[in-house]
């Protein structure tokens, strides 16, 4: 796609005049050939820490490029536990696996064969993974939560939530409405683009454009 498509500045246009920033501006393919904004409540957390976390696929059920959806996922925050041997993270992730949801892990820091391992996995598709940054605002203070010391050895230990999308510069966790989460005060409003398209190819350039233009803000 040469061109810029004459609907979709004035979309991004339309969404930052309802949310703070760009981190707060998502896109999905529309079930029409329609385009429109709906609005939608989360949790706002950091970027992905690895490009491959993030599948560029039309292959992929989940058809955002370079972005990844998590359903059913447990989030567990931490900071040292992030840098224990893959031992201690083993139970965690064989409980999550088998319980057929996915993992999202939020910390400062990451030891390189535990990052490695949630990015084999992830990409094999044996778990649904992925490790972000915590929320910094421009204050400099992280994400507020439980921090665990260690991994937890099972997966209902973790808080749940329904939906976690991630990109590069953010990540959207959307909970249900019977989420205790729902009702937090920390959750924001978001703005999500629903982009139609002439066919699935041209949606997809559609969202690529998308995301460039929010990726670039966010940089």
């Amino acid at each position: 796609m040469n061109d810029s498509p004459p609907d979709l500045p004035a979309l991004i246009s339309d969404a930052r005049r309802i949310v703070p920033d760009d981190r707060h501006i998502w896109c999905t393919a529309s079930e029409t050939f329609d385009s429109s904004i709906v609005q939608r409540r989360g949790l706002l957390l950091g970027g992905a820490y690895s490009p491959h976390f993030l599948r560029d696929s039309t292959a992929m059920s989940w058809d955002i490029p370079w972005a990844v959806r998590l359903r059913h996922c447990r989030v567990v925050v931490c900071d040292q536990a992030a840098h224990e041997p893959l031992a201690a993270w083993l139970p965690l992730m064989e409980s999550v696996a088998g319980a057929g949801e996915s993992l999202l892990v939020v910390t400062e820091a990451i030891g390189s064969e535990l990052l490695q391992t949630f990015v084999v996995n992830a990409f094999k598709g044996t778990l649904p993974v992925c490790a972000v940054h915590p929320l910094r605002e421009q204050q400099g203070s992280p994400t507020t939560g439980t921090r665990f010391a260690t991994p937890p050895t099972a997966a209902d230990q973790l808080l749940r939530i329904d939906e976690v999308w991630v990109r590069r510069t953010a990540t959207a966790c959307f909970p249900n409405a019977d989420n205790p989460l729902s009702s937090a005060a920390a959750l924001q409003n978001f703005a999500i683009i629903e982009t139609g398209g002439e066919n699935h190819e041209d949606q997809y350039e559609r969202l690529r454009f998308l995301l460039r233009e929010l990726q670039r803000e966010a940089t």
